[in-house]
């Protein structure tokens, strides 16, 4: 057979393909970089966060109330139960100083469950799982607390 200049190649058919073969992974790990996040929007996860923080500031103000200790322990539950609930309100309301009293909040609690742990095992790791989610959730919603 003699190839004329310009005429078209004989193609021939092409093999049996499966689906899978073109699914490109570049496509979609290219469009979640590129994508804007969401700033400024309080995630399920925060709200918990908030809500435990909350609680947290509630149970020892009712011991104070409840249970009248010594004034210098009515004085410590007292100051801790109020920054329990001005860091509650911070993280709620999505304010940048929140995530990070979150988390020094969440670590004293942590502490505190460890302490309380020796004589109380269940209240004690109840306190730490508690506390370390509300650091979890203030560590990995950082765009949340931006402003956009």
């Amino acid at each position: 057979m003699i190839d004329e200049p310009g005429a078209p190649e004989p193609q021939e058919p092409a093999p049996a393909r499966s689906r899978y073969e073109d699914f490109d992974l570049s496509d979609l790990q290219a469009g979640p970089q590129h994508a804007a996040r969401p700033t400024g929007r309080r995630t399920p996860t925060l709200t918990v966060a908030g809500i435990v923080l909350a609680v947290s500031g509630v149970m020892p103000i009712l011991v104070v109330i409840g249970f009248r200790p010594g004034s210098g322990a009515a004085a410590v539950l007292l100051a801790w139960g109020v920054l329990c609930l001005v860091t509650a309100a911070l993280v709620l309301t999505l304010q940048p100083i929140g995530r990070p009293l979150g988390i020094v909040v969440g670590c004293i609690g942590v502490m505190i469950g460890v302490l309380s742990a020796r004589h109380s095992p269940v209240n004690g790791l109840l306190a730490i799982g508690l506390t370390g989610y509300v650091i979890y959730a203030c560590a990995v919603s950082g765009p949340s607390f931006r402003r956009g």
